[in-house]
């Protein structure tokens, strides 16, 4: 494939424009789920019908908090021992770029986009600025990580998995007059851009995303004149083709891929389960979205039942007089009637028992297929007791751990990418802080210099393992004490040995600040600051008070929680059942009425 060849870009452009055909099925389920996913109040051009029952924004953030709630941190390792001390620079380095929420935001889309379709990065440099320096022009650049949108995305739908692809690629925006002043592009080419005009489709009819927020009418809001151009890879050729969307027009910009070894260039891809055969996976919302449906309509149907639900008052015609007294009197008042019994009261419509109690089944079936959403989310008690919740959570989280390996891999290959960009870099130097023992902290800084010293390859790029999981404040002190009993504790004669201990002002302070308890730092002082010991114990006789009174009964038994009371999945098991008419223990519905927040 030489894409400056006339006849092989016309293949390619025809091989573009089939898997844009080809993917556009996957473009539209992905953009009807995120209208499902915004209901119908986000927007006029969101969901179609109301979305009462939004199981898809519950399952989406409820997975993607698992899955990427903190900005990943990596650790560098090194092959050859005399390049670890730059392998520590470069791990700072990272980090701190990372700390920086633009390219965890783009991990999040990604992560979310997964959940819907497929998820797609783009890994490069952009330029930042420049400068002048003895008389020539430097560009300063930096790396960078976007998230590339399905829409925007086309691949090879001939192949069967992407270590087949013959190209794949995305389309982006940019300024029109930039773009017809940019150098490293075709003359011929770039004098012939044009302003988008279109409505917010693709080329194939189908909306775009974006049209659920910004509407389908033309582009008049912006600012300055835009056109759109791809960027597609060939992996065989390794070539970067920059194409505009004039069919007859030469490429743009043809370059050699200089950039990591990797099977789709600057592009990698995240998905959860691969399809045998088939380069696009099924995704979660696949899945969820019937369910959800279901759903929803069954509570429409509830609701419209419940609005024709009436009570009316039937009377004889001969009553009609007595009726017409009683209709007319006000709360407390007497009136009189020749026959007291002239309304007889009836109800029409109504929810339907039987229907309620499907919906209640449907509830437990969604949380069923989407992993147990009631135990990864938090959102109630599953069983009898703690330990068989624990239980079952550690069987949900293994769903959970595969994704989260999946993502770990994918995070992994994005920031390796973008540490070698940043080792590359052949000018920018990186302030690094270094805490060397015992000087402390020294602020220095990653060279160019000492980057040309050797390659990038030397170094090996890991993902932190649960860097992008959120930890809770209760489930870092929970670690802490577990290493202080289990560990440092039975240790501490060896420790104090070598000259170590514990500093236990600073554990009673990290108790006091985890466990939410600011008083824990006043109860616990210095010898210097605790009261005479008979200031302590007040008159009388200092022994009895030292000792304090004994209870008759002995010492008090510990107390331990061993159930969380009925289980959520329990009290609607048993409301469905009575809805079905049948018959139900005291102790049943006693436990349904405390679970569903009764007395």
């Amino acid at each position: 494939m030489n894409p400056n060849n006339q006849d092989d870009l016309t293949r390619l452009r025809r091989a573009i424009s089939h898997s844009r055909r080809k993917l556009q099925p996957f473009r539209s389920r992905h953009r009807q789920a995120i209208a499902e996913y915004v209901g119908i109040y986000y927007s006029d051009d969101g969901a179609e019908k109301p979305v009462h029952l939004n199981f898809m924004e519950m399952s989406a953030n409820i997975y993607e908090r698992q899955l990427a709630a903190r900005p990943p941190k990596v650790l560098v390792s090194t092959h050859d021992k005399q390049f670890r001390p730059y392998g520590i620079k470069l791990e700072i380095a990272m980090n701190n770029m990372l700390k920086d929420y633009t390219v965890h935001r783009a991990i999040r889309r990604c992560v979310k986009s997964a959940l819907f379709s497929i998820g797609i990065m783009k890994v490069g440099t952009q330029v930042i600025g420049s400068y002048e320096e003895e008389g020539y022009d430097f560009q300063k650049s930096r790396p960078y990580a976007a998230h590339v949108m399905t829409e925007d995305w086309v691949h090879d739908m001939t192949a069967n998995i992407p270590e087949e692809f013959d190209f794949c690629g995305h389309r982006f925006r940019m300024d029109l007059e930039p773009a017809k002043e940019r150098k490293d592009f075709s003359k011929k080419s770039r004098e012939n851009l044009t302003a988008i005009e279109g409505l917010n489709f693709n080329e194939q009819g189908d909306e775009r995303i974006g049209a659920i927020s910004q509407g389908t009418s033309r582009y008049e809001g912006f600012m300055t004149d835009k056109v759109e151009l791809w960027e597609i890879y060939l992996p065989k050729e390794k070539l970067v083709v920059t194409l505009s969307e004039n069919e007859g027009d030469p490429p743009l910009k043809v370059v050699d891929w200089e950039g990591p070894p990797n099977q789709l260039g600057p592009y990698h891809m995240l998905w959860f389960t691969e399809v045998d055969g088939n380069s696009m996976p099924l995704a979660p919302s696949m899945l969820w979205r019937g369910l959800h449906e279901v759903a929803n309509n069954m509570f429409r149907k509830l609701v419209r039942e419940s609005d024709a639900y009436k009570v009316v008052g039937l009377v004889r015609g001969v009553d009609s007089e007595d009726a017409q007294r009683i209709m007319n009197a006000s709360d407390g008042e007497v009136v009189g009637v020749e026959n007291p019994s002239a309304i007889e009261e009836r109800t029409f419509g109504g929810i339907d028992q039987r229907n309620f109690a499907l919906l209640m089944q449907i509830k437990q079936m969604y949380s069923w297929f989407a992993g147990n959403l009631d135990l990864l989310g938090g959102l109630g008690a599953q069983s009898e007791t703690l330990g068989q919740d624990q239980l079952l959570f550690s069987s949900a989280s293994q769903r959970v751990a595969g994704m989260q390996d999946e993502v770990r891999l994918f995070t992994k290959n994005v920031v390796s990418d973008f540490g070698f960009h940043l080792w590359n870099d052949p000018i920018e130097s990186y302030p690094i802080r270094l805490n060397l023992q015992p000087l402390g902290p020294v602020d220095t800084f990653l060279e160019a210099e000492e980057r040309d010293s050797h390659d990038f390859t030397s170094h090996m790029v890991d993902i932190e393992p649960f860097s992008m999981q959120f930890t809770s404040p209760q489930e870092r002190l929970q670690k802490i004490m577990q290493i202080t009993q289990n560990v440092a504790l039975p240790a501490l004669p060896m420790l104090q040995q070598q000259g170590l201990g514990l500093d236990w002002k600073e554990l009673f302070n990290t108790i006091s600040r985890y466990a939410d308890l600011p008083e824990l730092k006043d109860i616990i002082v210095g010898l210097d600051d605790v009261p005479p010991q008979s200031e302590q114990l007040g008159p009388g006789n200092p022994e009895e008070q030292q000792q304090g009174p004994q209870s008759p009964q002995g010492p008090r038994p510990v107390q331990r929680r061993g159930s969380t009371g009925a289980s959520q999945q329990g009290a609607e098991q048993t409301l469905m059942n009575t809805m079905m008419g049948g018959n139900q223990q005291p102790a049943e519905m006693e436990a349904m009425m405390s679970a569903m927040g009764g007395a």
